[in-house]
């Protein structure tokens, strides 16, 4: 296991996880986010392909419609 930190907070995920299974591990809903990994915003085609390394900063954004 590695530690990265999901959205401000710890987290301990298998090492080599991808971007999408930490999402799916969460129950997280992938359509329903943008990702942003180390400040970079990451294509959603890619999160499948990235592993997560030790001290990984994740952050999920998601669009809310309003005025």
């Amino acid at each position: 296991m590695i530690s990265i930190q999901l959205n401000g907070e710890p987290l301990a995920v298998p090492e080599h996880a991808s971007l999408a299974a930490v999402l799916h591990e969460r129950r997280l809903d992938p359509n329903a986010f943008a990702l942003v990994l180390n400040a970079e915003l990451v294509p959603r085609n890619r999160w499948q392909h990235i592993q997560c390394r030790a001290g990984d900063k994740l952050e999920l954004f998601s669009a809310v419609a309003g005025g």
